[in-house]
């Protein structure tokens, strides 16, 4: 882990440097759990934060490489409080839950966490993506957890909260009615 972290600490944001990044991480299949470990850490340093980004790449380019994390990175999930990481992650939740094959496979303990956790987000996040992400995530386990709706509902219909104008659009197509 610690070649890694030294190597993110010489990288930038840019695009360019993420792809090296993944790179990196997919040529060295043993570098996959030190960036599972850095990309999870509620630390949220430089470090953290930067492996939730190659994470997140790792993630989108073969969504089947979060299946054998899956429940290690569902736990580790409600300990982030960086808004960049909380993005990242779950952006690439989505994109693997949004697959009704990949919902079928968590068991019920692991949905309830899921819901935990997004629900927690949605209460405290304030970032347009990561919140917006939160809610479609939670969205999509309403059927199986009524209760999801009216928690929602209350979360974000009722409630004097001021939200970011990107979060509109995710609002309407929610609360449709």
């Amino acid at each position: 882990m610690d070649t890694l972290v030294s190597y993110f600490q010489t990288r930038t944001a840019s695009r360019k440097h993420r792809e090296e990044a993944l790179k990196v991480v997919k040529n060295s299949p043993e570098r996959e759990a030190a960036l599972l470990q850095l990309a999870f850490n509620p630390k949220a340093e430089r470090q953290h934060i930067y492996a939730g980004w190659i994470w997140e790449l790792f993630i989108l380019e073969d969504l089947s490489r979060l299946q054998p994390h899956l429940n290690q990175c569902i736990v580790r999930l409600t300990a982030i409080t960086n808004s960049s990481m909380r993005r990242s992650l779950s952006k690439s939740f989505w994109h693997f839950l949004k697959e009704k094959s990949n919902r079928e496979v968590l068991n019920k303990k692991e949905k309830q966490l899921l819901v935990d956790s997004f629900l927690d987000w949605v209460m405290t996040e304030d970032k347009t993506a990561p919140l917006a992400f939160s809610i479609k995530i939670l969205t999509l386990f309403q059927n199986e957890i009524p209760e999801i709706q009216k928690q929602l509902e209350d979360l974000l219909i009722h409630s004097n909260r001021t939200f970011p104008k990107g979060i509109y659009p995710v609002l309407r197509d929610v609360f449709k009615n």
